[in-house]
């Protein structure tokens, strides 16, 4: 009987024994389940952490390479300015000199008389003059006449119209000058006042000239004499 129970007593520790070495396999590998699950996590984690990183990274630098080249094309900008800034000034009247000259042709025929006026840049600098001058007539002790200035073609040269001509230093821009002299209300001149740019500032030259009503014709500045052939 003692045998017996001792044997039944031997059979359940054994029975505990393996119970317990169950459930302590179970917990291994529980714990090495969630060992494997925190390392993935991490893994997952970190290799997110590195990818956000990656992408946060290639965004700044998209965005410094974007705003690098913004700064760029605001430098072409500002050089694309600074050329404009460069280009050629217009003549200005203090570096004109404007005188009457025949350019060695004779301008006379069926009541109309002409000359031409010459502008010449006595500057150190290169300009630009366009346009057509400005006119007014001076009698006897520089009184003002009446003057009508008629812009166009006149009765010997065509008018080239309003363009820019670039003088360099030394060089001059020509326009014809013509008026008629039928003896119809006639202007006594002594004087003609030119202004090259059309501005207050002139150049005033001798020309006794007797004209109809005071009336001028007179084409834009050209490059050379503007005369018909």
């Amino acid at each position: 009987m003692g045998v017996v129970m001792s044997h039944h007593i031997l059979n359940r520790r054994v029975r505990k024994a393996g119970v317990a070495a169950l459930i302590a396999a179970a917990s291994a590998v529980a714990l090495t389940a969630c060992g494997s699950n925190d390392s993935s996590s991490d893994a997952k984690g970190n290799s997110s952490s590195h990818a956000s990183s990656s992408a946060k990274s290639s965004q700044s630098d998209a965005s410094i390479h974007n705003q690098a080249g913004q700064s760029g094309k605001r430098a072409t900008a500002l050089g694309s300015g600074s050329n404009k800034a460069q280009a050629t000034a217009e003549c200005q009247p203090g570096t004109l000199r404007a005188t009457l000259d025949s350019a060695g042709t004779s301008q006379a025929g069926m009541n109309h008389r002409g000359t031409f006026l010459r502008v010449k840049n006595t500057g150190d600098e290169t300009c630009v003059i366009s346009g057509y001058a400005g006119l007014a007539l001076e009698g006897a002790g520089h009184t003002a006449i009446k003057t009508t200035a008629r812009h166009g073609s006149t009765y010997f040269a065509t008018d080239p119209g309003s363009h820019p001509i670039t003088l360099g230093p030394g060089k001059s821009a020509w326009a014809d000058l013509v008026w008629t002299t039928t003896g119809a209300s006639t202007a006594h001149a002594k004087y003609l006042q030119i202004s090259p740019t059309g501005s207050n500032s002139h150049s005033t030259v001798a020309f006794g000239e007797d004209l109809d009503n005071g009336t001028l014709s007179l084409t834009a500045w050209s490059s050379k004499p503007p005369i018909n052939s």
